[in-house]
């Protein structure tokens, strides 16, 4: 199988401190308007305000932190209308669910398919998407061999991001 690749380097692949948050927010919001737009989807307001409080998160955010810092014309929402809204967002590519923490993510890769793999940082709750394109061809042929009707796939990798790998190279550190 050949390796995982990503057109960024490693450590790039976790937001760093000299990482431009704003403009991070910023594009994927017009990212999401963009797809929207192309798919003939509403991004409504309500969805809207849900994908800018997860892009606000560095790493992963959940339902219910969601919810609590929704301000929805002066009321808080219900918990359905925050899962709507991220199940929209899903499907559109927009946030990724991460299931063995139940938590959401934004997405933030630029190709058509994505969603394949995440590196989760034990250490510090990092969350990275490099592209995973060879093994989401190596799962579909695996799958198609087998008959297998895949409809969809993700691969959960736990360990540390380089930052805390690196802050545990110390042999007298507990």
């Amino acid at each position: 199988m050949p390796p995982i690749h990503s057109d960024r380097a490693p450590a790039a692949l976790f937001p760093g401190p000299g990482h431009d948050h704003e403009r991070f927010v910023v594009s994927g919001l017009a990212r999401a308007d963009r797809i929207c737009r192309e798919r003939g989807a509403r991004l409504t307001k309500n969805r809207r305000a849900v994908l800018e409080l997860v892009l606000a998160e560095h790493g992963l955010v959940g339902a219910y932190d969601i919810m609590n810092r929704f301000e929805w014309n002066g009321r808080r929402p219900a918990p359905a209308q925050i899962y709507r809204a991220l199940s929209f967002l899903e499907s559109m590519g927009l946030v990724h669910r991460i299931a063995s923490r139940d938590a959401y993510i934004a997405c933030r890769c630029t190709e058509e398919m994505h969603g394949t793999l995440f590196l989760l940082c034990e250490g510090c709750g990092a969350v990275a998407e490099p592209n995973g394109a060879s093994l989401r061809s190596s799962v579909h042929a695996v799958a198609e061999a087998c008959g297998f009707a895949l409809r969809t796939h993700t691969a959960e990798l736990v360990g540390l991001c380089p930052a805390c790998a690196k802050g545990n190279d110390d042999p007298d550190a507990e």
